[in-house]
């Protein structure tokens, strides 16, 4: 009697996992097919999707150093929504945008923006020459407005919109998600100003490897500078000279690495600070061009998780803030 029971439970037990086995394709195909060109978009895309949704980015951590491949080619003209940054991040992927099949479901972020809040060519520095994408009226725009939280919460808007034209069965649980993720983004953006208070307003003066920062500073009290453009491009000695002599008669005692930059740069800068006798700090890293992969790990790591937006943006002020608040050993 004993063994029958034992029998029959293996076989329902065997039966569940062998339907189960024939489900899961579908159950996977069933979902939305979303190709996401940064980490952050993905990030914003599966908070609001969740499982609706099977979403793969394009670029990693430094979209700046992405070059297309073949499989990213097959993703895009298979999915059923592309969704991607705008501005400059994705120059090289316009010519194969333009040539997806006509049912695929394109949307650039930066379209939602109004343009007066995008950052133009005369806020940035002259001695930058980069390009970047022009618009009619011949302004050039800083790409990193992901790094000012309320914009990304008007992007949030337009992904949660994107997503009920495409499914529309699902628009309300698409609301409803999206409502939930603007709460939390509302409760990080009221955490960055109050942990960016803490830094007194003499000392909120941000040098990073490369000007990605405006947006950020834009929104929550900083000045910002760069060794490099907001491009990232390789940057001049005759900028090397002028930044190391700016961040002296400022007395900054940090400046920042970021991700998308090798830290080597500013070592060197930090090498020519030091030989003139100002003494500076390197600290980082400033996570700028996306969000981490979930099996990349930060030296000295926060409690943060570096895998989501919401983490990305704590990491960053936290360290903002722990590099540039005067500790008690500095008489201030």
């Amino acid at each position: 009697m004993k063994w029958s029971k034992l029998i029959r439970g293996i076989n329902v037990v065997a039966f569940s996992c062998m339907a189960l086995a024939v489900l899961l394709p579908e159950i996977v195909e069933a979902r939305l097919r979303v190709v996401a060109t940064t980490t952050i978009l993905a990030d914003t895309v599966q908070q609001i999707g969740h499982d609706k949704v099977t979403v793969r980015s394009l670029m990693g951590s430094n979209p700046h150093h992405y070059k297309i491949r073949t499989e990213d080619i097959r993703h895009l003209s298979q999915a059923h929504l592309v969704i991607y940054n705008g501005l400059s991040i994705e120059n090289g992927l316009r010519r194969v945008l333009s040539q997806l099949p006509k049912d695929v479901y394109i949307v650039d972020v930066s379209d939602c923006l109004p343009k007066k809040n995008l950052r133009s060519s005369h806020q940035f520095d002259d001695h930058h020459s980069h390009s970047h994408p022009e618009n009619s009226c011949g302004y050039h725009y800083d790409t990193h407005f992901w790094l000012n939280v309320n914009h990304w919460m008007v992007v949030v808007r337009q992904i949660e919109k994107s997503l009920k034209v495409i499914d529309s069965n699902q628009a309300h649980f698409y609301h409803m998600s999206s409502n939930k993720y603007l709460g939390q983004l509302n409760e990080l953006d009221q955490y960055i100003r109050s942990q960016s208070e803490k830094i007194p307003m003499n000392l909120r003066f941000l040098v990073t490897s490369h000007n990605a920062l405006g947006y950020f500073g834009q929104a929550y009290g900083f000045e910002t500078d760069g060794l490099m453009g907001t491009e990232g491009e390789e940057t001049s000695i005759a900028n090397l000279r002028r930044l190391s002599y700016k961040i002296m008669d400022q007395k900054l005692t940090t400046i920042f690495w970021d991700n998308t930059t090798s830290r080597k740069s500013m070592q060197a800068l930090q090498e020519s600070i030091l030989a003139k006798g100002h003494k500076v700090s390197l600290a980082g890293p400033i996570l700028v061009g996306g969000v981490l992969d979930s099996r990349q790990t930060l030296q000295n790591c926060d409690k943060h998780n570096h895998s989501t937006y919401d983490g990305m943006m704590r990491h960053n002020v936290d360290t903002i803030l722990v590099h540039l608040t005067p500790s008690r050993d500095d008489g201030n």
